[in-house]
């Protein structure tokens, strides 16, 4: 029987992969046989992440780790050019990760549970690419449209860009996005301000899809809210495990 598909999203600094973590090892804990439960008994979970680990995430990172290169040179249309190439590149490693790990892990009736998903491309390349391609958002998500698989729940981390941009500045994190490793702060804000309202826009035309979390609270709030979140999600869809 198929399983679950659930994907979290968020801008840069949001803490989800944070939260992540700390639940794929409380699961752990409960595998192991660990004292401290979950409340998520007899599942079986599968972790994963886009970009992935294989050889287009490995040059999704690179690209990401030096910038972008037309930045002070290159030719009329150069910049148009490496946008495009840097979306269909994340559209590969997508195929990917559906192919390897997401469809036959579903198919093994797994709660799959995928830090960054489509909907990321969706918000990131619909802001890189206003202003190259009509309607970005749009165009993306019709790209998708006919060949992904859609998530069952996401869990959407929604913190004011201000406040991530500092969290990323202090991590140093490197932006799936295709920003500048040190942009200027005001320069950053700006663009996660766009990425945040292209999320806020696909939460509000798929409500029953997305489910909010308040990420501007600390680690614990933000954890037990995500854990309650999860537990409601499988309850929902126990039957079909």
């Amino acid at each position: 029987m198929r399983g679950i598909l659930i994907t979290f999203e968020g801008i840069d600094g949001s803490g989800k992969s944070t939260t992540i973590a700390e639940i794929a090892r409380r699961i752990g804990e409960e595998e192991r046989g660990d004292e401290e439960r979950t409340p998520f008994a007899g599942r079986r979970f599968h972790f994963t992440a886009e970009p992935t680990g294989g050889e287009e995430g490995r040059l999704i990172r690179e690209m990401l780790r030096k910038g972008p290169k037309t930045a002070n040179v290159g030719g009329p249309g150069a910049r148009e050019a490496e946008q495009l190439e840097e979306l269909f590149l994340f559209m590969a490693d997508h195929a990917r990760h559906l192919k390897e790990t997401v469809i036959p892990a579903l198919e093994r009736g797994r709660v799959v549970i995928s830090d960054r998903y489509s909907d990321s491309r969706i918000a990131y390349q619909g802001a890189t690419l206003r202003g190259i391609i009509p309607q970005p958002m749009k165009w993306v998500r019709e790209l998708h449209r006919p060949w992904s698989v859609v998530p069952d729940k996401t869990i959407l981390f929604s913190i004011d860009p201000a406040q991530a941009v500092l969290r990323c500045r202090s991590r140093e994190e490197v932006s799936p996005s295709r920003m500048p490793k040190s942009p200027e702060k005001f320069e950053r804000e700006a663009f996660l301000q766009e990425v945040a309202a292209n999320f806020e826009a696909m939460a509000r035309s798929e409500p029953g899809r997305f489910v909010i979390i308040d990420a501007a609270r600390s680690k614990a709030e933000i954890l037990e809210e995500t854990m309650e979140a999860l537990t409601e999600i499988l309850e929902e869809t126990k039957t079909n495990v």
